[in-house]
């Protein structure tokens, strides 16, 4: 008999995951960006903004041009595209697509501008509250202590979204729903509704319907994946939308040759400035990362070999083809980008260690989480240099 699960203790590991992330924001913003919270945005020096964002004179770092922050920052201003805010927005179409949480941030502030920003960064905060709770339940199910669901703090998505208001923690919050309600045979309404909306979150949400849907077909349930696929339905009603109001993205859309992108990033490595040994370290870094997503990539073949996927594990095949097909020799340098957009796969593997597959299974994760730690090792020093009142 399975281990029941407290939808209580969930609740309070989703609560305590939301504390946790407010709280390391609160301090960052204190004594990383003298208490000025649009420093969370990672808006560039060099940004061209529209003036309705430029009138709320963010802050700005050194010598940078733009992150994917500053981009969800302007859409959170005009969801609509109604104000002039896609001539100031690199890949338009691609970012736009990303509608969920800039949208909620704009209804939910009414409109108003001087509310958007603290609404998009209390939205983000409530992902981390329902990730932490259905990670929490996943955990309670295979026997584990619910207060591990603190673990989707540290996740590589979840720190992209904590220190740079991106929105992947949505996705990566209801991929953990999503290995959740595919279990609980009596939820296929929250199970749609998770559907529907991850694939507003962000286009790879989609992958989460498509693997339901081939589960499905798999177990001849032809009707019940039909309807399911209905749950894509609002999002490529979005895309359309999109289309007709931006320019083509002609830097996306390609197909990459198979394992290019990561084995690029092994075989070149990027440049950084400074003490020579900090350099090695961060190099070093980055090639476990990249290695560990190929490890990802590698481990997803032997997931799909198994003669019956369960839909997490069907998902685990299309996040390694996103990987395969869509990162190409030049793109998603950093780890903060294929981590992030890989977190999913990474997310879904390491599910399989509660399942018996052994630490294998969480090796890919725990081979890029160093390099996160670095990312945000400058920012640690700030706040600890801070709270000794330094």
């Amino acid at each position: 008999m399975p281990p029941s699960v407290s939808h209580r203790s969930a609740a309070v590991a989703g609560l305590s995951c939301a504390l946790l992330a407010l709280t390391w924001q609160f301090l960052t913003v204190r004594y990383n960006y003298h208490n000025d919270w649009s420093g969370l945005f990672c808006t560039g020096e060099h940004a061209v903004l529209s003036e309705m964002v430029a009138a709320e004179h963010p802050y700005r770092f050194a010598g940078a041009e733009r992150w994917d922050g500053q981009l969800y920052h302007e859409i959170a201003h005009d969801p609509l595209m109604e104000r002039g805010s896609v001539s100031y927005i690199a890949g338009a179409r691609l970012r736009y697509r990303r509608i969920l949480i800039p949208g909620l941030a704009h209804v939910l502030s009414g409109g108003n501008d001087a509310g958007v920003d603290v609404v998009y960064r209390s939205v983000v905060i409530l992902f981390f509250a329902l990730g932490g709770f259905w990670l929490s339940w996943l955990l309670q199910a295979a026997g584990r202590p619910p207060a591990w669901g603190l673990v989707f703090v540290l996740l590589p998505a979840s720190i992209a979204s904590l220190d740079r208001e991106a929105v992947d923690v949505g996705l990566l919050a209801f991929c953990c729903a999503f290995a959740v309600y595919t279990r609980e045979a009596g939820s296929p309404k929250i199970l749609y509704t998770v559907l529907l909306l991850a694939g507003l979150v962000r286009e790879t949400g989609l992958l989460l319907t498509g693997a339901y849907c081939l589960w499905l077909l798999f177990e001849r349930d032809f009707r019940k994946s039909a309807l399911f696929a209905t749950a894509a339905v609002p999002a490529f009603g979005w895309y359309w939308f999109v289309s007709r109001r931006t320019p083509p993205n002609s830097e996306y859309g390609s197909i990459a040759i198979p394992f290019s992108g990561v084995l690029h990033r092994l075989t070149h490595r990027m440049a950084y400035f400074g003490n020579p040994l900090k350099v090695t370290l961060i190099q070093s870094m980055d090639f476990l990362a990249a290695a560990g997503v190929l490890a990802a990539m590698i481990w997803a073949f032997r997931v799909a070999w198994r003669r019956r996927l369960d839909p997490v594990q069907m998902a685990i095949v299309l996040f390694a083809l996103l990987g395969l097909l869509a990162w190409e020799p030049g793109n998603w340098l950093e780890a903060l980008d294929y981590a992030r957009i890989l977190s999913p796969l990474l997310l879904f593997e390491a599910l399989l260690y509660l399942d018996g597959s052994g630490f294998v299974a969480l090796a890919p994760l725990c081979m890029v989480l160093p390099r996160f730690g670095i990312q945000m090792g400058a920012q640690v020093a700030g706040v600890v240099k801070g709270l000794a009142g330094g």
